[in-house]
């Protein structure tokens, strides 16, 4: 289980952040992964994709799941004013940002906090969890 956080560096989306939760003993133990109190949380950064609009308000949040069939693909890069909290439950997907195509498996979560990225599914298909939360749009 791996968990990513993407942003912007030097103008370009790119994954900030990677790990994996290490959880050890016997008892019941959680790892905090991300925390905010902004509601609703800050504006995106600016994108040079397409704009998707997903019909979420700032401050709203909405818990969709997600299907890819085997070697599908949103190939066109884009952002959203939004928080995307992605849990892949089966299958795989390449998120691809400026940075390259980064792969996530059953188990792997990332956070795509607006910035401009594009999917691809792998062969088997992807089914991802994903919790939506509303961001105000970046001024302009």
């Amino acid at each position: 289980m791996r968990r990513f956080v993407t942003g912007v560096k030097d103008g370009k989306a790119c994954m900030v952040q990677v790990t994996e939760p290490k959880f050890e003993g016997a008892s019941i133990s959680g790892d905090e992964f991300i925390s905010f109190s902004a509601n609703p949380p800050t504006p995106r950064p600016a994108g040079n994709g397409a704009f998707l609009d997903l019909g979420v308000a700032p401050g709203v949040v909405k818990w969709l799941t997600i299907n890819f069939p085997p070697n599908a693909a949103h190939a066109q890069m884009h952002h959203t004013d939004s928080i995307d909290c992605h849990t892949i439950i089966a299958g795989s997907v390449d998120l691809i940002l400026d940075d390259g195509a980064h792969r996530l498996a059953a188990g792997d979560s990332v956070i795509v906090t607006g910035v401009d990225h594009a999917w691809q599914a792998g062969d088997e298909g992807c089914t991802s969890s994903i919790l939506v939360i509303g961001t105000p749009a970046p001024n302009a």
